[in-house]
């Protein structure tokens, strides 16, 4: 799974709404052990998917030569009130933002109306790092 923390790759989590109705969106994330954690707004459209269908699949792609990718799919365990959760915007922000600006980052995102997500790694797919 190596390949899911190299770099600022960015997601794009597909969910499903109870009547199965498709949705993807890009997310930033880090991996923590076998999980894919990240942060969505409570009432976004897949902070809704989530809560009604806590499942998701991940893709993480370099589109540039020489291409790679993996999809990771899985259960979301969701925290709608995390007590570390400044810790972890902050620690996603720091993936993605310049050096020295993941603080600012972390608590402008770190608002009570945003849930902090686990994608359990349970079958990971794709052309890199396929072993679990």
């Amino acid at each position: 799974m190596h390949f899911l923390t190299e770099g600022t790759h960015t997601g794009k989590l597909a969910t499903a709404s109870p009547s199965a109705a498709p949705h993807v969106a890009p997310i930033w994330f880090v991996l923590a052990d076998r999980d894919v954690v990240f942060m969505t707004g409570r009432d976004t459209i897949k902070g809704r998917h989530l809560r009604a269908n806590p499942r998701a699949a991940l893709a993480v792609d370099v589109s540039e030569y020489p291409y790679h990718f993996v999809v990771v799919h899985g259960s979301v365990v969701i925290d709608e009130h995390a007590a570390d959760l400044l810790s972890w915007s902050t620690r996603i922000a720091a993936r993605y933002v310049p050096p020295g600006e993941a603080d600012e980052y972390g608590r402008r995102n770190a608002v009570p109306s945003e849930m902090l997500c686990r994608l359990r790694v349970e079958r990971i797919t794709g052309e890199r790092d396929l072993a679990l």
